[in-house]
């Protein structure tokens, strides 16, 4: 039974969690409605039917260190574009690449994933999505296929350390995996993974990512300094404390402070350095720009998607539907493990791959001490199945969730739809592909 997994929700209660976040999901598939409203109203049915308690939901799974973390990388990623760094940068990559789009799209997915490992998907999507979008306008084509290539690579090269993706911290830090373990394990992977995405990559675009010829005289006539913002003293200082607060982030395990402190920190004195501004929309009060504004930093969104994927864990309907998958293996830790490799990729496209995993540590843990064999190659398909499953949509993940409201603050045109047509198939190539690596070398 549903009931077996839940924490208080009777069974009527578990199926409508279910019904509201496969409404909700849809809507937001469709795009018809905007999706910050759609989740808010999902939510609140969560909470109004007693599917979730208030207090659960706002102390427990509205993960308020988190929003203000992605609130601060977002005002971060705003003020730096206005600096005209970004620009400057852009102008000076393309340049180097001879406005090839295909070869700055490879490399800088590369790049992307390797800050990813070392540091973390959140920091790889601020420092890279705007720079794509601001490279994608210059040329004049589509910024989609630089996000999606940047967004499958994040998470794939996060896989590979305990500081990448927050379900390793989760599954590493809990003691179950040493960080030395999981490099040597996974990074082989990792790396024939990113290769068959670049490969896929540059086949399905090579011949798609053209640059007009007017375009490209355009460009070169213009100097990279022509970019920068006429106050000169708002880039330098600006810039300055948006690269100290990323090299705070970067540390901030040695500086002993929240992920989310910090960047709000860098964010406060960015928004000093740029003081004329702020200044000049006080007195305006236009409060229905700065509504729009606040709304376009996804705050609400977030929330709304995070209750949500808390009522369903809540609700017992992640823990069953992992339960039962598992009591098909009888206990073998090759099939469990080609099983949740599965699993964990189908049910992480579907939901946050955060509550999944939150559901599922718990019955591997289980399984552990029921069986002699190492279950090792089970937490490894968990980390290697949520990283792609958390690709496949761009309400897989927090990461993909910040990239698409960067993509929409700047016109650029990313869409549920649109990355689902070519994220979707790529993601079930790779989970294969896993799947074989799995077969062959890890169980």
């Amino acid at each position: 039974m549903l009931t077996e997994f839940s924490q208080g929700p009777v069974l009527w209660q578990t199926v409508a969690a279910l019904v509201i976040f496969a409404a909700a999901y849809l809507a937001i598939l469709i795009e018809k409605w905007d999706r910050t409203y759609t989740a808010l109203v999902g939510a609140v049915l969560m909470i109004a039917l007693g599917i979730v308690p208030i207090q659960k939901a706002l102390s427990g799974y509205a993960n308020w260190p988190l929003v203000l973390y992605i609130a601060s990388l977002f005002i971060l990623s705003a003020l730096i574009g206005q600096t005209g760094v970004l620009a400057y940068a852009a102008s000076g990559m393309l340049r180097k690449f001879r406005l090839r789009p295909i070869a700055v799209l490879i490399s800088v997915s590369l790049l992307a994933a390797l800050v990813a490992a070392c540091f973390d998907s959140l920091i790889a999507v601020a420092l890279f999505v705007p720079f794509l979008l601001k490279t994608s306008k210059m040329m004049k084509i589509t910024p989609v296929p630089f996000i999606i290539s940047v967004l499958i690579s994040v998470h794939i090269g996060g896989a590979a350390t305990i500081m990448g993706n927050l379900p390793n911290r989760l599954i590493a830090g809990g003691g179950r995996m040493t960080p030395g373990q999981l490099v040597l394990q996974l990074a082989p992977l990792v790396l024939l993974l990113l290769a068959v995405l670049y490969l896929i990559m540059w086949g399905l675009y090579r011949n798609k990512l053209i640059v007009a010829e007017t375009y490209k005289r355009e460009l070169l006539r213009l100097t990279p300094s022509s970019y920068l913002n006429a106050d000169r003293n708002f880039v330098v200082i600006g810039t300055t404390v948006i690269a100290l607060t990323l090299i705070a982030l970067m540390l901030h395990r040695l500086l002993g402070m929240q992920p989310a402190y910090v960047a709000a920190i860098g964010a406060v004195l960015a928004l000093a350095a740029n003081y004329k501004a702020v200044v000049q929309t006080a007195v305006k009060k236009d409060y229905r720009a700065l509504w729009h504004t606040f709304r376009d930093m996804q705050v609400l969104y977030f929330l709304g998607l995070f209750i949500m994927a808390g009522g369903l864990t809540y609700s017992g309907i992640a823990g069953f539907f992992a339960y039962r998958g598992l009591e098909m293996s009888q206990g073998s830790v090759s099939f469990l493990s080609t099983l949740l490799l599965w699993l964990t990729g189908f049910g992480s496209a579907m939901m946050d791959e955060v509550p999944y995993i939150t559901a599922m540590m718990p019955i591997v843990d289980s399984i552990r001490e029921a069986l002699e064999a190492s279950v090792q190659p089970i937490w490894l398909a968990l980390i290697i199945g949520s990283a792609i499953g958390g690709s496949a949509t761009l309400i897989s993940s927090v990461t993909n969730m910040v990239a698409a409201s960067l993509s929409e603050q700047e016109g650029g045109g990313l869409t549920q739809r649109g990355y689902v047509a070519v994220a979707l198939p790529v993601c079930l190539i790779l989970i294969g592909v896993a799947t074989l690596y799995f077969r062959l070398f890890l169980v």
